[in-house]
């Protein structure tokens, strides 16, 4: 089954730091681009956070936000500058004694000097809870994926009525073909039938050169290409594995030889049926687009 590239997913748990919310989203993108916002206490986690993503992801921009709403077991530590407060103290002291101000110097003065007192968050030894962040981790993920499977399906849906289409026109231009080519050498034949009309043609020759050029023109291997790789194409939308790539090439390799096949069998309604194709083929580019 085809995955979209787009999905959301959450999930959240308690652990010992707190409640952890895991927020996951995924947008198209050529290649896997990974973007991790997460609480400095939790910095440490990061690259395991990428290789599991990379690890479950193909392509697309994945964007994952970690929050702890709640402190947890983390502590706060204060941070005293003593120094500072007796250099700030004798400043004051002296320059109310120099001016003769009243007044003594207070805990409420000095506590509003900046820098004085500094609050940091301790340091701890965060790698035990990789066990308690992984499975809400996982949960976000899976969610995500939910999202894009269910997405997928209906781009597949989509993507096998287009390629119906196209199987459609290139069964009606197989048809066609024959038939046009024998009309149009039937019309070249008649047509330097009267213009050589009383001179000596080495008729043999002409009819080798006839078939010198029906073998030129001649589309049958393009059609068996295109077919061969229209089956490719079905099988893909069948599998339950990163595709888009793979689909993305044989869309290429399909519009090519339909441009050689117009360019080739000069037939007005095969022109008319191979642009009905590339249409669709536009239609399948676009939505290709989407796919993992």
């Amino acid at each position: 089954m085809l995955k979209s590239m787009t999905g959301f997913g959450r999930g959240e748990g308690d652990t010992s730091l707190g409640r952890l919310v895991v927020e996951s989203r995924s947008v198209n993108h050529r290649f896997c681009d990974i973007t991790i916002k997460l609480p400095k206490r939790l910095a440490s986690f990061e690259t395991r956070i990428k290789e599991m993503i990379r690890s479950e992801v193909s392509r697309g921009k994945i964007d994952v936000t970690l929050r702890l709403d709640q402190t947890g077991n983390g502590r706060i530590q204060f941070d005293i500058d003593f120094q500072l407060a007796e250099q700030y103290y004798n400043a004051l002291k002296s320059l109310s004694e120099r001016l003769h101000l009243k007044g003594d110097v207070t805990l409420e003065l000095l506590a509003g000097v900046k820098d004085l007192i500094t609050v940091k968050e301790e340091t701890f030894e965060v790698d035990p809870y990789w066990q308690e962040v992984e499975p809400i981790l996982r949960a976000s993920l899976k969610d995500m994926d939910q999202m894009k499977r269910m997405e997928g399906e209906s781009l597949s849906k989509d993507l096998e009525q287009r390629v119906s289409r196209i199987v459609s026109e290139l069964e009606a231009i197989k048809k066609q073909f024959p038939s046009s080519l024998n009309n149009y050498l039937n019309r070249l034949r008649d047509r330097l039938r009267s213009l050589l009309n009383g001179m000596e043609v080495d008729f043999v020759r002409f009819q080798q050169e006839l078939a010198f050029w029906a073998e030129r023109t001649d589309i049958t291997e393009e059609i068996t290409r295109v077919e061969s790789h229209i089956s490719q194409l079905v099988n893909l939308l069948k599998m339950d594995e990163p595709v888009g790539r793979k689909i993305e090439f044989l869309i290429q390799e399909i519009h090519r030889e339909v441009n050689t096949i117009s360019a080739k069998a000069n037939d007005g309604e095969i022109s008319q049926r191979v642009v009905e194709i590339k249409g669709e083929l536009e239609k399948v580019r676009e939505q290709v687009q989407n796919i993992e």
